[in-house]
């Protein structure tokens, strides 16, 4: 049979499920199996293990081998014969053997790539397959002992090159899931099915408008209540409305869940990362991962993985020094990243801390200057987180050599552009010679948020409720000019006002004549301001609608929403706002 008319078979209709179906459980052997081999490496001793690595390349070859795919079946075939010797002691694992199965297994899931994206194995495997023959043949004992060619930057999708070095015995340190009984197994199988994202999209809009009908509802029954107060209609209203809004609410929470997924998705990704830059940089770095049943937005959760992996890399390469380093200064050789998350409230808090060398204010200060960034007059007057956030200015790196790892100048000012396009917050706390923390906010989901809503010279705008510290009511006289621009003090601490009508509205008259003011305190990372806002109406969840193609990107504006009587409002951007002021 062609190769044409072989693919072309993956391709006909009546095998659309089948395919579907192998590509998505190979998926899910994989995203466990990139985890289970990094922990073998660690454990190479433990059988139970060792057979359920064997049984992921098996299980793979069994599949692709009855779809016809040769070459997935090739590679796996080999890896299934190294993994048989490991089993039955014929062999011992060497970091040379990770070395060549960890190769099959990036070559594996570039296949898998191939085959979803047009239906073929488009994707040349000579190489990788000559590692795993070679490294057969040296087990098998063999004339042919010469040492496999070194994997070419293409053959390694993770992209950090594989280097001779012999590890150290505290590598990744990382506890993989154990896999469940077979009973078990079944009966978890037994009580889920798989359901396409997009109708879980449209789900969550359907509930998302029965939310603004709720609203709208809840007007209504007020109008009701004040015109017919005490009537059957009135009470009989209450009662319908008391029980929409408790159904509506349950039903969101319903309707969240199911597009939750446990962050360990992303996190068990990394203790392949930190061994090969474990390799790559020469040191010993263990990764301990926590909070890894912590569920997450599916959408964050696919938007969050390479602002991580940019800090992971930044931690192991800048962070953690070299072994010799930290004996020298009475540290252990090996450093520590940990990376955890948890829920707190309506947000996700994800850590990356090590115990390096922390990172200096003054060298940071040094730098952005040597760069052109900031003057040294405006240096002075940083405060210190203010110094660390200069690591998230484009062009920004204090490595002295760009290598595979760091050194370009881009990365950081990313990380903090995904993390705010996630309307989440980012971070630092450092102490020099003891190691660096980074921590990540982030909302629970994107579609439905918690708002306190307010008017600003009679324009209604709704203020996200993250973001609010508390809301104070201040006499005039309490707010002072300090270099042309309002503050007030507060326990101590002086709290820059802003009015965000003169922001968002470039032609407005705002009544000054007021005895007292309301401010809403919100707070951005390291970042506290007032916003003066002349009425409180309430909080409110509101769902976030976009502004359209007609009005695109508005700074300072997150997006709109409908309230109850109909009327369309805008949702501030706290962060946009923050950029703003600080032009």
């Amino acid at each position: 049979m062609s190769q044409d008319n072989k693919y072309s078979m993956l391709r006909d209709p009546e095998m659309k499920e089948i395919v579907e179906s192998f590509i998505i459980e190979t998926k899910e052997i994989l995203e466990k199996l990139d985890l289970n081999l990094i922990e073998l490496e660690n454990k190479p001793k433990d059988s139970d293990l060792l057979n359920e690595v064997f049984r992921s390349f098996h299980t793979i070859k069994g599949t692709s081998g009855f779809l016809g795919l040769d070459k997935l079946t090739q590679v796996t075939h080999r890896c299934e014969d190294i993994l048989n010797k490991l089993r039955k002691g014929e062999a011992v694992l060497t970091p040379e053997l990770m070395d060549g199965i960890l190769v099959a297994f990036d070559k594996i899931k570039e296949l898998l790539s191939s085959i979803e994206t047009d239906f073929s194995e488009d994707t040349p495997i000579d190489e990788t397959v000559e590692i795993l023959t070679v490294l057969l043949d040296k087990l098998e004992g063999k004339e042919n002992t010469e040492s496999p060619a070194e994997p070419k930057k293409d053959e390694v999708k993770n992209e950090q090159p594989q280097e001779k070095i012999e590890p150290k015995e505290t590598t990744p340190n990382v506890a993989a899931p154990r896999e469940p009984s077979s009973v078990a197994a079944a009966k978890k199988v037994d009580n889920t099915i798989r359901v396409d994202v997009e109708r879980l999209d449209e789900l969550l809009t359907i509930a998302s408008e029965l939310v603004l009908g709720r609203n709208r509802l809840a007007q209504v029954n007020s109008e009701v209540a004040l015109e017919h107060e005490g009537t059957k209609l009135s009470r009989d209203l209450a009662d319908a409305t008391k029980q929409i809004d408790l159904m509506t609410n349950e039903l969101q929470l319903v309707v969240m869940k199911t597009r939750m997924v446990k962050i360990g998705k992303v996190f068990n990704r990394f203790p392949r990362l930190i061994r090969d830059l474990s390799r790559e940089t020469e040191k010993e770095i263990n990764l301990i991962i926590r909070g890894e049943d912590t569920e997450l937005d599916k959408t964050l959760i696919e938007e969050i993985n390479d602002p991580l992996v940019h800090l992971i890399r930044n931690s192991a390469d800048h962070g953690i020094e070299l072994p010799a380093k930290r004996k020298e200064i009475g540290k252990d050789p090996a450093g520590t990243v940990i990376l955890s998350a948890e829920q707190e409230g309506n947000q996700i808090i994800i850590t990356i801390e090590d115990d390096g060398k922390g990172i200096d204010p003054e060298f940071i200060k040094e730098k952005a200057i040597s760069k052109g960034l900031i003057t040294r007059e405006r240096a002075k007057e940083l405060s210190k987180q203010e110094c660390y956030n200069l690591i998230f200015l484009p062009g920004f790196s204090t490595a002295e050599v760009v290598t595979n790892v760091s050194g370009r100048g881009v990365g950081m000012d990313v990380v903090k552009t995904n993390v705010t396009k996630l309307r989440g917050i980012i971070n630092i706390d450092s102490v020099v010679g003891k190691g660096t923390k980074i921590i990540v906010k982030l909302p629970l989901t994107l579609a439905i948020i918690p708002g306190m809503v307010v008017k600003v010279n009679s324009e209604t705008v709704v203020i996200p409720l993250n973001s609010v510290i508390e809301v104070l009511r201040v006499h005039t006289e309490e707010i002072y000019t300090i270099n042309q621009h309002e503050a007030i003090r507060r326990r101590d601490n002086v709290i820059p006002l802003v009015a965000i009508d003169s922001l968002l509205y470039s032609d407005c008259q705002r009544n000054d004549d007021k005895i007292w003011q309301y401010i809403v305190v919100v707070g951005l990372a390291e970042k506290i301001f007032g916003i003066k806002v002349d009425e409180l109406d309430g909080q409110k969840e509101v769902v976030i609608k976009s502004l359209g193609s007609y009005l695109g990107n508005i700074n300072g504006i997150a997006g709109s929403t409908i309230m109850g009587d109909g009327t369309v409002v805008m949702i501030v951007d706290i962060s946009e706002l923050i950029n703003k002021l600080a032009n």
